[in-house]
């Protein structure tokens, strides 16, 4: 964790329980939000629309995956809540619909893909 994560967050007695206190199924609920981001090409989608709503085609592309593979993680990510999607005629944009995500992703690019200082 950094300096600033270390500063909101510290690990006593109480804020270490206090996360399975906060509702009985949040370990469930944190669980399966972390496995709809299990897999290396959904981070990918999700991080193509970090920057804002893409197109079917255009998240491919960034993907590197079989439009079939990606169309699977797109229907995960949307039923679980994480993508909305918007037609426009034959065309389907797709965007981040939980908040959450933008955090958790750039929580991931600072430890995996910031450049090292």
């Amino acid at each position: 964790m950094n300096e600033t994560m270390d500063a909101q967050f510290e690990a006593t007695d109480d804020a270490v329980f206090a996360f399975a206190r906060a509702a009985p199924d949040a370990p469930e609920q944190a669980a399966k939000f972390l496995k709809s981001l299990g897999h290396p090409d959904r981070l990918k989608v999700l991080c193509s629309l970090v920057g804002g709503e893409q197109s079917v085609a255009s998240i491919e592309a960034q993907v590197g995956a079989s439009q079939s593979a990606v169309s699977q993680h797109l229907s995960r990510l949307r039923s679980e809540g994480l993508l909305q999607a918007r037609r426009d005629g034959r065309q389907v944009y797709y965007s981040i619909a939980d908040p959450t995500v933008f955090g958790v992703i750039e929580l991931l690019y600072r430890k995996f893909c910031a450049p090292k200082t």
